[in-house]
């Protein structure tokens, strides 16, 4: 199917109008902790995924049929070996000072950021070739699901500084607002249910001093701003071969207004879909007059 094809605007009907926005979710977790298998589990609530991928994990959901899951894929940029010996021979005939001091190298190259965007202003489904327009138009049926935020991360940077291996604090500032307008719009905008798959890394809190487990992404200032935007902050676990879900974990800033405040849940998005769904049916009958 050509890549331009259009899928019909579904025209919102009262089984899928939106009273409620989606809930928000931020899952947090060390690799193999099962963090994109959980996927499955939006599926069997009968909601439609679209998932963009900035890691290749697809491959872990591939099984999955094209009617209950649409994926894009946005891996960070790779350079050629050309760039890379021509970033080398910067590095290798340059002083520290004259690197610092570029404004970039090959930045151009380096567009995966404005590639997000574009997906997310009209989602094209890279299994089937279909468009199905901007993701803050989904409804009641649809969820995004964006795995993960270390690709987000690179793709940030990427844009402001391509392959210039010293980063400025302008850079960095840039990068990070860049990442923190578009988390917003997810969280703000985007009326249907929201994942966002993010790895953990240990953090020293400005406030407390102490160290805490948070989303890994850029600079020490973002991070611990990143659970203010989402409904429910989980923190994804494996013990040995079991998998759970904890709202609990010490040392750690989570947030449960869709599902129980607890240690060892189930690793399952069940109760957060069925609290969202029986909040947005109330709300239609109140909006309706019962």
């Amino acid at each position: 199917m050509d890549a331009s094809t259009q899928a019909a605007a579904p025209t919102p009907s009262e089984d899928t109008a939106i009273y409620i926005p989606g809930p928000k979710t931020l899952l947090v977790g060390g690799t193999g902790t099962g963090k994109t298998h959980s996927l499955r589990t939006l599926v069997a609530q009968g909601l439609e995924v679209f998932a963009l991928f900035t890691e290749p994990g697809m491959e872990v959901v591939a099984d999955i049929p094209t009617d209950k899951l649409k994926w894009h894929y946005i891996p960070p940029a790779s350079p050629d070996w050309a760039d890379m010996l021509d970033s080398a021979t910067k590095i290798n005939s340059m002083s520290l000072k004259m690197i610092s001091g570029m404004e970039d190298i090959n930045k151009r190259k380096y567009q995966g950021f404005m590639d997000v965007v574009r997906v997310l202003g009209n989602f094209v489904d890279e299994r089937t070739g279909q468009s199905f327009g901007p993701v803050d138009k989904f409804d009641a049926k649809r969820v995004l699901w964006i795995d993960s935020l270390s690709g987000l991360n690179i793709l940030a940077m990427n844009l402001v500084t391509g392959s210039k291996p010293v980063k400025s604090m302008a850079d960095w500032g840039m990068a990070m607002d860049n990442l923190e307008r578009l988390l917003t719009k997810l969280c703000v905008d985007v009326p249907c249910p929201v994942v966002l798959v993010a790895h953990a890394e240990r953090e020293t809190d400005e406030v407390t001093g102490g160290t805490t487990l948070m989303a890994s992404t850029l600079g020490k200032k973002l991070a611990p701003r990143l659970p203010r935007f989402f409904s429910d902050v989980i923190n994804v676990k494996r013990d040995g071969d079991k998998f759970t879900w904890s709202t609990m974990t010490h040392n750690m800033d989570l947030k449960a207004r869709n599902i129980p405040l607890a240690d060892n849940l189930a690793p399952t998005f069940e109760p957060i879909i069925k609290a969202w769904k029986a909040r947005n049916e109330e709300a239609r009958k109140a909006r309706n007059g019962g």
